[in-house]
């Protein structure tokens, strides 16, 4: 299992300017995170199903374009027909195939000491949870508190990956607390 720390810039638009936004905040290149799921983590089975339920198995092989699942929370994607809550509705925790090999956007962080089903699970347990949008005003002006049931990305991948106070923490933390890990 891997984390993938989005170092890129969207698009020009709103989600783009969130981008720069976080990173400006932060004071680091980094604006989001995602959990990836890669072959040989054992989660293969909690994995989403890519084609009709019928004829569809569940893995953690890349598709054909590359593109690996992976797991977080997200402000604009839209949660999949598949998703048991809110599917059709903007974000929230979801798992989503996305090609994170393209260095110039993303940094992999190998985290080979999680236990990856416990994580895979804690998607499925929480997939389509609403997004924390109170908890990124608080970001930026403090003294507005998040909300406990509501996630933002970095916040996700903590609790998934067992830290005791996801809410205490930020994507370039960490991000930093993982590198530090493995050193």
């Amino acid at each position: 299992m891997k984390a993938a720390f989005y170092t890129g810039t969207r698009s020009p638009w709103y989600i783009g300017l969130g981008n720069r936004l976080v990173r400006l905040r932060l004071r680091s290149q980094i604006s989001h995170c995602e959990m990836v799921f890669e072959p040989g983590d054992g989660v293969d089975d909690l994995m989403p199903l890519d084609a009709p339920v019928e004829t569809a198995q569940s893995s953690t092989q890349p598709d054909a374009s590359g593109a690996m699942w992976c797991a977080g929370s997200s402000a604009s994607d839209v949660m999949p027909a598949w998703s048991p809550r809110r599917a059709g509705r903007h974000g929230g925790v979801r798992f989503k195939r996305i090609n994170v090999r393209d260095a110039s956007k993303w940094l992999l962080v190998d985290v080979p000491w999680a236990d990856a089903r416990r994580a895979a699970q804690w998607f499925v347990d929480h997939q389509g949870a609403l997004y924390d949008w109170q908890g990124i005003v608080g970001f930026i002006a403090w003294p507005v508190p998040d909300k406990a049931s509501r996630w933002v990305c970095h916040e996700a991948c903590a609790a998934a990956l067992g830290h005791p106070s996801p809410s205490r923490t930020d994507p370039a933390a960490l991000c930093e607390t993982l590198l530090w890990r493995m050193s």
